[in-house]
């Protein structure tokens, strides 16, 4: 609050704010009756950090207060958020006047000014507002500079950030078009028809539209080619596909290695010795990456489609197949192929399955291509789109085992864990720095433990702690007890672990998901096969098979024969689910509403009733 107090000053500098403003400004309409005795608590704290050697009653030269309220008197060029606007609109009278490398140096120094969160540590209405309004300017000034490097043939000076603020706002079309723009004038045409296919597929699932017609146009100038390029594509690899088709510039849609992506050390040895034995044996590479929910897989398969990327000239493609995701359901093999083919430019025939899985294996025929499948459903999902040439090495990601695919199409798999706790702690420090696990290293083991070494709780854990007003009291949360009370992003529901652990209860099977739920009626993560068969009320026999599914579905691991268990915070979602199951099924009074079917929710999911459930509810 102290922080929030100062921003507002500071933004408001060597003018008066008055005290009825600044309450609003930091409390908002929920400020307290005792309010302004913590404004003179906060500006006498500001007083004595901006002027330490001030006597006690001396005199403030520098936080100023009358009867109005108060004034920060400060130079007029040391807020940057000033400065920034400054160069804006400096830039913006040097455009007018056709002076465009004036106008973009201003430009280039004012974005030079950001370097993290505006107003980062401070809260309230008005840090909330200054950062959106903010953002806005940020994006409006990046899109004006990267217009004016186009103009200059400089279009490679921030195409890196340019495709990052892509990712980031994914449907803002000005940006869309200024990538696409750049793509096309460095050569890079694949590239470029894939971000227009890539918005026009948002733009249609998330608001029923097509891209505006700016768009289309430069759209369909890239594919007649009538767009001159500045210079020779640095990456281009002109060659004749076995189809007979001309391929332009080589794909690179490998999404970000992580950051502080921490151990894996084994892991990555041993896929890339698979790689190395498939090459020598000149076979086809085909590597299975599966683990349970925020076990890491896609880290490490980016990780290592990374480091193998030099050993694939020709290209690397990544398709999400959201096998398990917010999304209406998993993406059809059909649909990831005609996506591939228009990242290399060219177009897959809309006939039969049969035609589009031809198509793409004559197209990628004789290239060296690294494709990575990621999220994937199923097997079947999966075979379609494998390449016919021993060329070509693709990695798949899956929560599912994928079992066919090691028995009928050679594929090479390594099952995630969680992490070693060593590895975890590495990684939790890394995130939120090695003092503060030093100081709360009892609660950190605490906390990994609980997790089991799951990366995304450890992550969604130390994204707490940073935006925190208080780590300290949110570490003390995390480490004890329950930790998935607090395991959730504010404002992000699919990055809680509810909603990851939920994308694979939904898929499972009535019968299945009556054997999970009845896991969370047992008070420890572990359990036999006899347990399971009481709790549930099912034959040992069908538990058996069900305990199988949920094994290959990774919510379950054996640990010995007809022992299983669960990941702490699988189970402790299972305990969740239900007791929320039971709830439900104690308000409504009666079975037959259970037959009218209640449908899983975001977090809250409740599978459609069985007859299985009739048994556990009568008993």
């Amino acid at each position: 609050m102290q922080r929030t107090v100062f921003a507002v000053l500071a933004a408001h500098g060597n003018r008066v704010v008055s005290r009825d403003e600044l309450v609003s400004s930091v409390w908002g309409t929920g400020a307290p009756a005792t309010v302004m005795n913590s404004v003179y608590t906060y500006v006498a704290r500001l007083r004595n950090s901006l002027e330490p050697t001030r006597s006690r009653r001396g005199q403030s030269d520098v936080l100023i207060s009358d009867s109005l309220g108060y004034m920060l008197r400060i130079p007029p060029d040391s807020v940057d958020s000033q400065r920034f606007e400054s160069a804006l609109s400096t830039a913006r009278k040097l455009r007018a006047k056709n002076d465009i490398p004036g106008a973009v140096a201003e430009l280039e120094g004012g974005l030079t000014l950001w370097s993290g969160i505006p107003y980062e540590g401070a809260v309230g209405p008005f840090v909330e507002g200054e950062r959106l309004r903010l953002d806005e300017l940020r994006l409006v000034a990046v899109e004006e500079c990267v217009e004016m490097l186009l103009g200059l043939r400089n279009p490679e000076s921030m195409l890196g950030e340019l495709a990052e603020l892509v990712r980031r706002y994914p449907l803002r079309e000005r940006l869309r078009y200024l990538l696409m723009r750049s793509y096309a004038d460095l050569g890079h045409r694949a590239e470029a028809i894939m971000e227009y296919h890539s918005l026009r597929a948002m733009l249609a699932e998330a608001q029923g539209i097509e891209p505006g017609e700016r768009l289309r146009r430069l759209y369909e100038g890239i594919l007649s080619s009538d767009r001159p390029r500045v210079r020779p594509a640095r990456t281009e690899a002109v060659s004749v596909a076995a189809s007979g088709g001309v391929r332009a510039a080589t794909v690179r849609q490998l999404a970000r290695d992580v950051p502080d992506f921490t151990g894996r050390t084994a892991e990555l040895d041993c896929l890339t010795e698979l790689v190395e034995r498939s090459g020598e044996a000149g076979e086809s590479g085909l590597l299975l990456v599966t683990g349970g929910p925020g076990v890491g897989k896609t880290a490490l398969a980016m990780r290592l489609a990374h480091a193998l990327s030099p050993r694939f000239p020709d290209g690397q493609l990544h398709v999400d197949l959201r096998g398990f995701s917010g999304e209406a359901g998993p993406r059809s093999s059909a649909d990831a192929l005609r996506n591939l083919a228009a990242a290399m430019g060219q177009s897959m025939p809309m006939s039969t399955s049969l035609d589009t899985q031809a198509a793409f294996r004559s197209l990628v025929a004789g290239q060296r291509l690294l494709l990575v499948l990621d999220n994937a459903a199923s097997a079947e999902q999966v075979r379609p789109m494998l390449p016919g040439t021993s060329s070509c090495l693709v990695i798949v990601t899956s929560r599912n085992g994928l079992a066919g695919l090691i028995a009928r199409d050679g594929g090479r798999r390594i099952v995630l864990d969680g992490m070693p706790h060593e590895d975890a702690v590495r990684l939790f420090g890394r995130m939120v720095g090695e003092s503060f696990v030093a100081r709360n290293r009892e609660a950190v083991n605490r906390l990994i433990t609980a997790c089991d070494g799951l990366p995304l709780a450890m992550r969604i854990a130390a994204t707490r702690i940073n935006v925190a007003i208080s780590p300290d009291h949110v570490m003390a949360q995390l480490g004890s007890g329950d930790p998935t009370d607090v395991l959730r992003v504010p404002g992000d529901e699919a990055s809680s672990l509810d909603s990851v652990f939920g994308w694979s209860y939904a898929g499972l099977p009535a019968g299945v998901a009556h054997v999970f739920r009845a896991l969370g009626r047992h008070d420890e993560p572990e359990m036999g096969l006899a347990t399971v068969a009481r709790l549930s009320g099912e034959r040992p026999r069908d538990c058996r098979q069900a305990m199988d599914t949920l094994i290959d579905a990774n919510l379950v691991r054996e640990v010995a024969p007809d022992c299983y268990r669960l990941n702490p915070l699988i189970h402790s979602y299972a305990r969740r689910l239900t007791r929320t199951y039971d709830r439900a099924s104690h308000q409504a009074g009666q079975i037959d509403q259970f037959e009218a079917g209640i449908r899983p929710a975001a977090t809250t999911m409740i599978a459609p009733s069985t007859d299985n459930d009739r048994l556990e509810m009568t008993s």
